[in-house]
């Protein structure tokens, strides 16, 4: 094997595996501290880090793309991110979280409406409503089988950060940025907001305390390290060597890697109606890939 297709390869599994990182992570914290306040630490850690990294060159950043990435932050980082960890927080399995959230793409791809080579045609809606009814499949099949009660809402609550991030994709698709300003200035600016956003949402709910607990200090670092340095820069690097088409399917390798690593490192089972769900949503990806969906993706 040549060592550019070796360095490709692990580079795919890097990046598989710090996006999938992130759901473990998430259960690993919050089982201990909270949803938020996980969350605001995490932040509070990234946001800091970058700062210091950045310094003087966050004083070139104009007001313009403040706003633009403040908006694509709060769909995607802070809205994205808060319902994933409460719903994995109130006894979601990580894995299942991963199944109904990486319907992101597919959503992407359906409400696409710009021009005539980007829009959704016939197939690619009939895909999206199957890989819908093999979450649904899922969905039905853990509810049923789960010893634990789970709400409901819990597993609406991966639809809405799917939703979230289908928007901040769209509106990023659509604004017009004159200047490319890299990758880690619009990670910090929204990280920076994301934190202002789990700042009053710790003190509103009066969770915010000091990580004492060793998960979730290992949480934090484990998700700081890899579910955001390790996640954005392997992406990153992706999409220098890969079209977005190609990154965009190994997002489809997070919910069973995600499964399997859950199930080896908290004891979750995999039903087998969680196979057959995988099956349907893979079925109506076929349909789907008659266009080509976009990368936007976080953990």
């Amino acid at each position: 094997m040549k060592r550019s297709t070796l360095g490709l390869l692990l580079l795919q599994a890097a990046f598989v595996l710090s996006w999938s990182s992130g759901y473990i992570g998430a259960k690993l914290g919050t089982q201990e501290g909270g949803a938020f306040n996980l969350l605001f630490w995490r932040f509070l850690l990234v946001s800091l880090c970058l700062g210091l990294f950045l310094n003087v060159r966050l004083l070139k950043v104009s007001w313009a793309q403040i706003r633009h990435y403040a908006v694509v932050g709060c769909l995607s980082q802070f809205l994205y991110l808060s319902c994933l960890y409460v719903a994995i927080q109130n006894g979601l399995p990580p894995g299942i979280a991963a199944i109904i959230a990486a319907l992101q793409p597919l959503m992407t791809a359906a409400l696409s409406t710009g021009s005539a080579t980007e829009r959704s045609g016939g197939w690619q809606w009939v895909g999206l409503v199957i890989s819908f009814a093999g979450v649904a499949i899922v969905i039905a099949g853990q509810y049923s089988n789960s010893a634990t009660e789970v709400s409901l809402v819990m597993y609406g609550l991966p639809l809405v950060s799917a939703l979230g991030l289908t928007l901040a994709t769209l509106y990023e698709r659509h604004s017009v940025q004159s200047q490319n300003v890299g990758l880690l200035i619009p990670l910090f600016i929204q990280s920076l907001l994301s934190l202002i956003g789990f700042t009053a949402a710790v003190l509103y709910t009066d969770t915010l305390s000091i990580p004492h607990d060793t998960d979730v200090l290992i949480s934090i670092v484990w998700l700081t390290v890899f579910s955001t340095f390790a996640a954005y820069l392997s992406l990153w690097r992706l999409l220098r060597v890969m079209t977005a088409t190609q990154v965009a399917a190994l997002v489809y390798l997070e919910p069973p890697v995600t499964l399997v690593w859950a199930a080896l490192m908290f004891g979750d089972r995999i039903h087998a109606s969680t196979y057959a769900g995988i099956a349907v949503v893979i079925a109506g990806l076929v349909l789907l890939r008659l266009k080509r969906p976009t990368v936007a993706c976080t953990s």
